[in-house]
């Protein structure tokens, strides 16, 4: 395969990246949106951490540093190669990596802070609403899906795909040289994500696995992932909180807006005119049904993570200019 340094691949003048500099020239080793995205990690990070003072909730950083160290080696990496061994493309992919990786993290902790949970929650307005506009209903739907075993667990392996297939957009991207619209995935992910934050800490929601019990043959010919346990858990949470956050307790928690729905829009939005395009746009149409029944949402949560994507995607833009 073609890398950085074969023949075809050597000069970069037709690429959309920026033109060599001198590798003493920190702007060559991280360009402006990895700057701004490498603070925004520092600047979530310190939240976080201001935040679990204020609310005396242990959290088990010593293990989050660690789990962060892959995501700081990949940006160093790529940093590296790209300033000291003008390999743009291998760079702009271990930075982008860590960059998402390390953001994925911090953010976690900042969930997570948000347990116990003492306001009122908004699952219930969001089922009736459901069920009144889309005739959508869980049980219904779940049960539905489980009349068809092979097919209920090819989504669930499709559900669980979805970090995976974002590598894979930020792979394809930086190999093709398409630094804009990388940074545009970047943006465009951890704005949403953020957004979805900060919505879900004002009026939280926790999916209607935490409310709904299936039946056990239902769960079973699934192989459900968000199903009674996940639902328990996440009701135990939501009035207890935990004793210390840890990376062994993360799960997905954020019902409305789906951030699911979010990844799914970043991976097809972002690969059209690729080679992937076809295939990934297959799978997010079984991705779909996926996040109903294996993330045990709400129907209005893909309708949140919609608008999610198209906020952020509108600020990626105005922020990484061609």
């Amino acid at each position: 395969m073609p890398t950085d340094m074969t023949p075809d691949y050597a000069s970069t003048a037709h690429l959309d990246l920026a033109p060599p500099r001198a590798a003493t020239d920190l702007r060559h080793w991280l360009r402006g949106p990895e700057w701004f995205l490498c603070l925004l990690i520092l600047a979530t990070g310190g939240l976080s951490f201001a935040l679990s003072l204020a609310f005396g909730q242990p959290v088990a950083w010593d293990a989050f540093l660690i789990s962060f160290a892959p995501s700081a080696g990949l940006i160093l990496l790529g940093a590296y190669v790209r300033a000291c061994k003008d390999m743009p493309r291998a760079g702009i992919c271990a930075i982008a990596t860590g960059i998402y990786i390390g953001f994925s993290g911090v953010v976690t902790i900042l969930i997570y802070l948000r347990f116990p949970i003492a306001t009122p929650l908004l699952d219930e307005t969001l089922m009736a609403l459901d069920a009144r506009l889309f005739g959508y209903d869980w049980e219904r739907f779940t049960a539905a899906i489980a009349a068809f075993p092979a097919l209920g667990r090819a989504i669930g392996w499709v559900y669980g795909s979805s970090l995976m297939q974002l590598f894979a957009v930020i792979f394809i991207l930086g190999y093709l040289g398409r630094a804009t619209a990388l940074y545009r995935v970047l943006i465009t992910g951890t704005l949403s994500l953020l957004l979805a934050v900060a919505f879900w800490w004002a009026w939280p929601s926790l999916g209607p696995s935490a409310y709904v019990t299936l039946p056990a043959d239902t769960e079973q010919a699934l192989g459900l992932i968000h199903g009674q346990e996940a639902g328990a858990r996440l009701r135990d949470m939501a009035q207890n909180g935990n004793a210390e956050i840890t990376p062994a307790i993360i799960m997905g928690t954020i019902a409305f807006p789906s951030y699911h729905t979010v990844m799914a829009c970043l991976v097809v939005f972002f690969v059209a005119g690729t080679v992937i395009f076809w295939p990934m746009l297959l799978l997010n149409l079984a991705m779909l049904p996926a996040i109903l029944s294996h993330g045990g949402h709400h129907f209005s949560d893909l309708l949140g993570g919609l608008v999610a994507f198209g906020l952020a995607y509108g600020m990626a833009r105005l922020l990484v200019r061609r």
